[in-house]
């Protein structure tokens, strides 16, 4: 009877795929370094900081509310339905409000929002670096990364937090809404059984999540705008990667974060 060959093609698949995965990583943490001690070099670029928050926090504030509106209802009556069968429904507030706060609201932002806000940043930078307008930034004497990435990732990690502060208080909105008129649970009643849950660390845990994650948004957006190929198809192929790339690393960090806060 024959031996059978290892399976050589899918090891190697699977040997390049590591090592791509690798080396993304090495890229990233390499331009995080390069844009942190350039940016906080003289000087600052404030204007170009406050134009990108506003480009990446005002103009995603739509987003925010949508998607945080239907968070907070959602996730209330799901819990709604659940203590009915118990006889808790009273106890609607203090259930969601901690999944809302410590997890659900930041890590749904980050994806939607966050997402949103990393593609545009590989769709601009990938033109610009299509029509070599990152080169020619060079050949005037500018840091690229300094004038292009810095500003970016400051505004994300700025407006991430702040879109996840107002994000907070529409779901609670939303929840208190819902309580009311489908559980017969008095919105006040919600309110106070809600606030009345959580402790100062449950705000600071997805304030410091948000603000993780707003980091790695700016991080890989930029980085995928910058490794874009020449070609009709590149910008499109970068910024495809940077929504896989966006979810995927959310998701982990997510995991390692409240992995660390889970004990506190």
């Amino acid at each position: 009877m024959a031996e059978t060959s290892p399976p050589l093609p899918t090891i190697s698949a699977m040997g390049s795929t590591i090592r791509e995965g690798i080396e993304w990583t090495g890229g990233i943490s390499r331009l995080f370094v390069i844009a942190v001690s350039q940016g906080l070099r003289r000087p600052f670029g404030i204007y170009d900081i406050f134009y990108q928050v506003v480009a990446q926090g005002i103009r995603s504030m739509p987003l925010a509310i949508i998607m945080s509106l239907f968070i907070g209802m959602v996730l209330t009556y799901q819990f709604g339905e659940a203590l009915m069968w118990f006889g808790a429904k009273n106890a609607v507030g203090s259930a969601a409000s901690l999944a809302l706060v410590r997890e659900i609201v930041p890590v749904i932002l980050a994806l939607t929002v966050g997402a949103k806000i990393a593609t545009g940043m590989t769709a601009e930078l990938g033109s610009m670096k299509v029509s070599e307008q990152i080169d020619a930034i060079a050949s005037l004497g500018a840091d690229p990364v300094k004038k292009l990435v810095w500003p970016r990732i400051v505004a994300a990690t700025v407006a991430l937090p702040l879109l996840s502060v107002l994000g907070n208080i529409i779901a609670m909105a939303s929840g208190g809404a819902i309580a009311d008129m489908v559980f017969d649970v008095p919105f006040a009643y919600f309110y106070e059984t809600y606030i009345t849950q959580l402790t100062p660390f449950d705000y600071v845990s997805g304030l410091i999540k948000s603000l993780v994650f707003g980091v790695l948004v700016g991080l890989i957006g930029c980085y995928q705008g910058f490794q874009t190929k020449f070609g009709t198809e590149a910008v499109g192929i970068s910024t495809t990667n940077t929504v896989v790339a966006t979810s995927i690393v959310i998701l982990f960090m997510d995991f390692v974060l409240t992995m660390m806060f889970l004990p506190i």
